[in-house]
């Protein structure tokens, strides 16, 4: 049977070289166009041969073996238990967008799967999808798709409404391809779909679909004489009920699914007064497969001990019956919560990926925040050293500049120590102090500059970086000698007639501080290394404390320039 099978394939695929063109590889394995030649009236044989291929080079003949494969199991009502195959063509035929109908398919076939997994709501989204992406004149996947849909309507969410509007509007494709086989099913499903709450419609539908089966599918027609039986059973109409139920089992048993048909030709011919005939169809009834078949027969076998008088066995089936009933009822309830439970796991996988999704963006969102504050710390360090670098430049500058200056001063002075003027000897001797304390602080500042460059060139933990910077005053602070001190107030006192001793004297509220910062003013020297030497936080400080001394603690109406003036003019001579 196999070699059977496969000569076929090859004679399918030599006509497909033919068709293709000349000597031209066809785009697919010719075995899987053969293949899917197959799946509409062969989909066993399109099941088994698609099994026997191997492994495919090829990632456009992997996809299509693993959606010919998915669509064969469904074709032949074998369950899925993955969706593995199915994934894997659909990711492929995504990536392709030329590939149309077989995205179509893929798409309808995962829905298929999903559905058989217990996820119809994604076997909705899937279906819909397939809908979407069908080309217009895709005429059978549109159906197709559509019945599919129909049918969830029905099975799945009991919208009965909507399932007759998308079965209706998949017939109408159906039609359009004369595609009899699906337009049968399609109109065996709005049967059922109308079933005994509009029987008129019922009956229609169920006619339409046997006619149209007597003449191009005889073995369809009896699944739909079956329904229709039970329909005239519900009716009261046995006579017809009769007629349909015996040419189902005396014609075409084998094409049926179910074994209803018996138990309407029984009750049918109890109902008529022949209860033999009701006995003999029990005598040939097949064995029993399901609950409903065996409720079915005990039922059947209690109205006949009634129709003979004996209560016992009455008893005995309605009982058996009962039980069975339960059972039935107890296994759809058991369906019900198992179908809840599912709903309820998907419901609670879907939160869990909502919540990890919105987890996962949090993380991006807080590991960005880090990095770009990371970037911005850095941008600032790197600002504050190239500014310190600059703070630094100037500050030597400034010192050197003083030094030529105070070193151009001493120069002049030595020049004129012949005269032997008391004067002279003490402005010498006054400018030998200034020289030697400036170069003391400018030792200092040397000193401490080149240490915080070389501070900066190391390596040290980012924290200490950050503090370092924060506490700026840290940066530079230099600690200058008492010898400093008095050389500084020495100079000062002589270039300005004592100015220190008699701030010191008239004025003992002023702090050591104080008094230092005033030698520093008086000195001309720049805010910038009065920082320096004071320690303080920023230049503007020294500017502050400026009037700040004359103003809040001598208690002075002036600024600091006019109180030198004035007391270099000698106004505070007097003051006792």
């Amino acid at each position: 049977m196999k070699h059977l099978l496969w000569s076929i394939v090859a004679t399918m695929a030599v006509l497909v070289a033919a068709v293709t063109g000349c000597g031209r590889a066809p785009r697919y394995d010719a075995r899987l166009v053969a293949i899917d030649s197959l799946m509409h009236d062969a989909p066993d044989s399109a099941l088994a041969l698609v099994q026997a291929i191997g492994t495919l080079p090829a990632p456009a003949d992997r996809a299509y073996r693993d959606l010919l494969l998915t669509q064969a199991r469904y074709r032949c009502y074998v369950t899925a238990t993955s969706d593995s195959d199915i994934n894997r063509a659909l990711a492929y035929y995504r990536a392709h967008s030329g590939e149309r109908e077989k995205l179509t398919r893929a798409f309808i076939y995962k829905g298929a799967v999903m559905d058989e997994l217990g996820h119809p709501d994604s076997a909705m989204l899937y279906y819909k999808h397939a809908e979407a992406t069908a080309a217009p004149d895709d005429y059978f996947n549109l159906g197709y798709a559509k019945m599919r849909i129909g049918a969830l309507y029905q099975n799945q969410f009991s919208q009965d409404s909507s399932a007759l509007n998308v079965l209706r509007e998949a017939k109408h494709y159906f039609e359009i391809l004369r595609d009899t086989n699906y337009i049968i099913v399609t109109l065996g499903k709005l049967g059922a779909i109308n079933g005994i709450i509009r029987p008129d419609s019922t009956k229609l539908f169920f006619r339409e679909a046997i006619n149209l089966a007597q003449q191009y599918n005889p073995s369809l027609q009896y699944t739909y004489k079956s329904k229709l039986a039970g329909l005239y059973i519900h009716e009261e109409n046995y006579k017809q009920a009769k007629q349909l139920a015996m040419d189902v089992m005396i014609n075409g048993a084998e094409y049926c699914g179910e074994n209803q048909f018996y138990f309407y030709a029984c009750e049918a011919y109890l109902k008529l007064g022949f209860p033999d005939s009701a006995k003999h169809i029990l005598g040939i009834l097949p064995k029993l497969e399901n609950p409903v078949d065996s409720m079915n027969y005990y039922n059947t076998m209690a109205e006949l001990a009634l129709w003979d008088g004996n209560n016992n066995e009455y008893g005995k089936y309605t009982e058996l019956s009962k039980k069975i009933t339960t059972r039935i009822l107890l296994s759809k309830k058991e369906s019900v919560l198992t179908q809840a439970n599912r709903e309820f796991d998907n419901l609670q996988h879907e939160k869990r990926s909502h919540k990890l999704k919105n987890s996962f963006g949090l993380f991006i969102l807080i590991t960005t925040l880090v990095i770009l504050l990371f970037l911005g710390v850095l941008c600032r360090l790197k600002y504050k050293l190239h500014r310190f670098e600059i703070e630094k430049s100037n500050i030597l500058r400034e010192m050197e500049t003083t030094m030529m200056e105070l070193a151009d001063l001493k120069e002049k002075q030595e020049l004129n120590t012949h005269q032997e003027e008391p004067a002279l000897n003490q402005i010498s001797e006054l400018v030998g102090y200034r020289i030697s304390a400036i170069n003391e602080l400018y030792d200092a500042i040397r000193i401490k500059t080149n240490e915080a460059s070389d501070k900066r060139k190391s390596v040290m933990p980012l924290s200490g970086l950050l503090k370092e910077l924060n506490e700026k005053k840290q940066l530079l602070e230099i600690n200058l000698s008492e010898s400093f001190w008095d050389k500084m107030k020495m100079s000062v006192d002589g270039e300005y007639n004592g100015i220190v001793t008699f701030v010191q004297s008239q004025y003992p509220e002023l702090t050591d501080n104080d008094i230092k910062l005033f030698c520093l003013l008086c000195a001309n020297i720049s805010p910038q290394i009065i920082r320096l030497c004071m320690n303080y936080t920023s230049d503007k400080t020294s500017s502050t404390y400026r009037n700040r001394i004359i103003q809040k603690k001598m208690g002075l109406d002036m600024t600091f320039d006019q109180f030198i003036s004035r007391y270099m003019k000698g106004d505070f001579n007097d003051k006792n």
